[in-house]
């Protein structure tokens, strides 16, 4: 499962008169990627994308005649996509220019734990100052990168952006885009709105009043969602990154035959038919998309539960992405996917229990994992609740009794989700983030291929910041490595 980057071969002239001896042919141009800003790559290296990052205070105008004030990088929302190939090597030089230290991490790559952004093994990036992350990039699929630190507050105010990581022969099709959707609490003077200010807030974790799909708001007054033209005959792939901070829902396709390609940790070994699937946040799904016949648009739709008019729980599609049909092109072909082997389920497997729980603690809420948090007081300190060896496959079977749900994520790894309540689900891919729901359990399978130590936490920032965080350590540890 796990790969590295080729090795160029060098050449140089010989001083015989004999012809030098030729390296191998440069990779192809990588797919256009729509939907997202771009970056400057400053090496000209085919194999290395080598940018400059910086976090700092924004200004955005998501509203007509105003400007909400956020935290962005490279003054983008979300931040400027990185774009490369499975075997390449990235380069990114931060540089933190808040107020307040954070760092970056690169949600789903299975990298060195050294550089996966973990505040409890990289020091903090203090403002004004500057860290390279220097990572190959292993695994081909979506993923996303968005601060570690301050969460609550960070994350909200759009400190994320979007990683697209192509097969080394990408499948070919008329057009690829991303989007990633988001939301935030706006207060009636169009900024984020005041954090911890309720009791389901900490709860439940902070769900926004406003929808955003690519930095764009499609919700309420004025909102509308992002547009597009799209040839009819065309066949295209969309990636969907979910960067809610608590919000999940439902996404289906309107006026195109669709199929689920991929999930968190790339393409899937049998594409199925699309007719709606549940989304968490810090997860991922790829879609491949063709227009009907008859149709004249294409719509990426989110089904939301909301109150209606007389307090009823309701489902309500909000329309996030809007393809124009027009024009149309010869049918294209269907795209052609590399046979992917996932590992084997049908294995026997020890099974451990993690209890996703909490408490009221000297008034004060904290949530837990087997019944530790991350933190005694305003000191935080990583509990390491497990300890797994390389290549050996791990049933862990994860328990909530509280808060209505935990998207929960694992660092550096992936694993399949083979059950939940004891019973066989058909949830297929490779996932780092499984939507734990409340009084429910999930059973997932690994083989925890990548050594380290790695971060194991609700993706739910007032769950993570409160203590619903903990490591875990695959192999030995590193004597280098130290808990802040």
């Amino acid at each position: 499962m796990l790969f590295c980057a080729a090795a160029l071969l060098s050449c140089s002239d010989a001083d015989n008169g004999t012809k030098p001896t030729s390296g191998p042919p440069p990779p192809p141009p990588l797919p256009t990627v729509e939907g997202l800003a771009g970056i400057e790559d400053l090496n000209p290296d085919p194999t290395i994308l080598e940018v400059n990052l910086v976090a700092r205070a924004n200004t955005v105008p998501l509203f007509p005649g105003d400007e909400t004030r956020l935290l962005n990088y490279n003054d983008s929302l979300p931040g400027p996509l990185l774009h490369a190939r499975v075997g390449d090597r990235i380069i990114v030089h931060f540089r933190n220019e808040m107020n307040e230290s954070t760092v970056v991490h690169w949600h789903g790559l299975r990298i060195s734990d050294k550089m996966d952004g973990s505040p409890m093994i990289q020091n903090p990036v203090l403002p004004g100052e500057t860290f390279t992350y220097d990572f190959v990039v292993p695994d081909a699929g979506t993923y996303w990168y968005h601060t570690h630190l301050h969460q609550i507050q960070q994350f909200e105010y759009g400190l994320y952006g979007g990683i697209v990581v192509h097969e080394k022969e990408a499948p070919a099709f008329t057009a690829e885009r991303i989007f990633v959707g988001d939301d935030m609490r706006i207060n009636s003077a169009n900024q984020i709105a005041p954090f911890l200010t309720s009791g389901p807030d900490i709860g439940r974790g902070r769900i926004g009043n406003t929808l955003l799909v690519n930095g764009k708001v499609i919700s309420g007054e004025g909102g509308e969602p992002v547009t597009f033209t799209i040839p009819r005959g065309s066949v295209e792939r969309w990636r969907f990154v979910l960067a809610t901070n608590a919000l999940s829902y439902d996404l289906q396709i309107r006026g195109a035959e669709a199929r689920v390609i991929a999930t968190d940790g790339g393409l899937l070994p049998q594409p199925f038919p699309l007719d709606r699937v549940e989304i968490a946040p810090g997860q991922r799904f790829e879609f491949e998309v063709r227009p009907l016949p008859d149709a004249d648009e294409v719509a990426l739709e989110a089904l939301i539960l909301v109150l209606d008019e007389n307090d009823n729980v309701v489902e309500m599609p909000f329309e996030l992405a809007r393809g124009t049909v027009e024009g149309e092109i010869e049918e294209a072909p269907a795209p052609e996917y590399p046979v992917v082997e996932l590992p084997s389920t049908k294995v026997d497997a020890v099974t451990h229990s993690w209890a996703l729980s909490g408490g009221v603690v000297d008034n004060e809420v904290q949530f837990t994992i087997n019944g530790k948090a991350a933190f005694v007081g305003d000191t935080h300190e990583h509990v390491l609740i497990e300890t797994f060896e390389p290549n050996v496959p791990v049933k862990i079977r994860l328990s909530s009794n509280v808060s209505p749900a935990h998207p929960f994520h694992i660092h550096g790894q992936f694993f399949q989700i083979i059950a939940r309540n004891g019973q066989p689900v058909f949830e297929p891919g490779l996932r780092d983030t499984v939507y734990v729901r409340g009084a429910e359990t999930a059973t997932i399978l690994s083989y925890f291929e990548n050594p380290g130590r790695w971060m194991v936490h609700c993706h739910i920032s007032e769950h993570s910041e409160k203590g619903m965080m903990a490591d875990i350590q695959v192999g030995p540890p590193d004597e280098e490595e130290h808990a802040h």
